[in-house]
């Protein structure tokens, strides 16, 4: 089979390798569609530790095409979101934090190849309703989805995302799903804030025409927002959700910033306001529930454009230039 391999910087090889065999209890995986995330972004930019040479992907969607001992063969056919991990449910993670950063978690295969193993309870079976292309974004919607039921979300709440790249798209539509009733997007791309009326924005602000905290001051009469996310990655993003709630308000970081990246902002301001600060990074539990709720956002519009695996680099490229807004490759 092929697979991409990076071997870093902006080098990649294509290269010819046996295809996997799945052991006792995983299953073999022909890949139909892959997400290029800005984690691959920031691994080929150096601003998120990886070492090459690495085979990347971790957000896919395939059919089952072959079964290890202890697995039933009716799984054959089925079509399935790869998670990338297992979990034991026993390890103190599982158990105090969260199973998807399991302390003894088995690992799928990485997924820019043609097919990839995974341990059977990794591969979750979607909807017949749903489309194999739209569920790829299982990922990066389990990630957001697990940092939207973080929040305490009451009735007439006002929200603000800062990004509209897939993220803040996600974001947007759970922020609505999960009973927000006013969702503000700030994104300084136009096809991006259009785009955003799908998932349920209501008000769309242009952070190259105006300040946020201006625009936010005078939309809420100066009492600021319930809640603000940053999907970007950019900590002075952070520090401006931080000035635009209101006292009691809920900052949520989505976004991943670079490793060392630093925070500045008014300490007095945020304790004397109580603001609730939190980071929610990877799947949480939610990575199996995710493809239903998928089906409640209309993500028809959301994939820009579709790469093979030979044109790897020219869409992690585009991607990081912020091209579309689900940029996808095809093995």
């Amino acid at each position: 089979m092929k697979q991409v391999t990076w071997q870093g910087g902006q080098n990649f090889t294509i290269d010819n390798v046996d295809d996997p065999i799945p052991p006792k209890g995983w299953v073999k995986v022909k890949i139909d569609t892959v997400g290029i995330c800005g984690t691959d972004v920031h691994i080929t930019q150096g601003l998120f530790p990886a070492t090459p040479p690495l085979v990347l992907g971790h957000e896919a969607s395939g059919i089952i095409t072959d079964t290890g001992k202890n697995v039933n063969t009716k799984r054959i056919g089925q079509r399935v979101v790869l998670n990338t991990t297992s979990s034991c449910g026993k390890c103190d993670h599982c158990i105090n934090w969260t199973i998807s950063r399991c302390l003894d978690a088995q690992k799928s295969t990485p997924f820019f190849a043609e097919y990839s193993i995974t341990p059977s309870e990794n591969a979750v079976q979607i909807p017949n309703n749903l489309d194999i292309e739209i569920a790829c974004m299982t990922e990066p919607a389990s990630c957001c989805l697990s940092g939207i039921r973080m929040l305490s979300i009451k009735e007439n709440n006002v929200a603000v995302v800062i990004g509209g790249g897939i993220m803040g798209q996600l974001c947007a539509g759970f922020l609505r799903t999960h009973g927000v009733k006013k969702i503000i997007l700030s994104e300084p791309v136009s096809s991006r804030r259009k785009i955003s009326k799908d998932v349920g924005v209501d008000i769309l602000h242009n952070p190259t025409e105006s300040p946020l905290e201006e625009f936010i001051a005078k939309i809420t009469n100066s009492k600021g927002v319930d809640i603000a996310i940053e999907a970007v990655g950019k900590p002075e993003l952070v520090s401006k959700c931080i000035k635009i709630v209101k006292p009691a308000g809920q900052v949520l970081m989505i976004g991943v910033n670079p490793e060392k990246s630093s925070l500045r902002c008014d300490l007095y301001e945020m304790h004397y306001k109580e603001i609730i600060l939190r980071g929610a990074f990877g799947r949480g539990n939610v990575f199996s529930s995710a493809p239903k709720e998928l089906l409640k956002l209309k993500l028809s519009n959301m994939i820009s454009k579709r790469y093979s695996l030979d044109q790897v680099k020219d869409a992690i490229n585009d991607s990081a230039q912020g091209k579309g807004i689900k940029l996808v490759i095809k093995p």
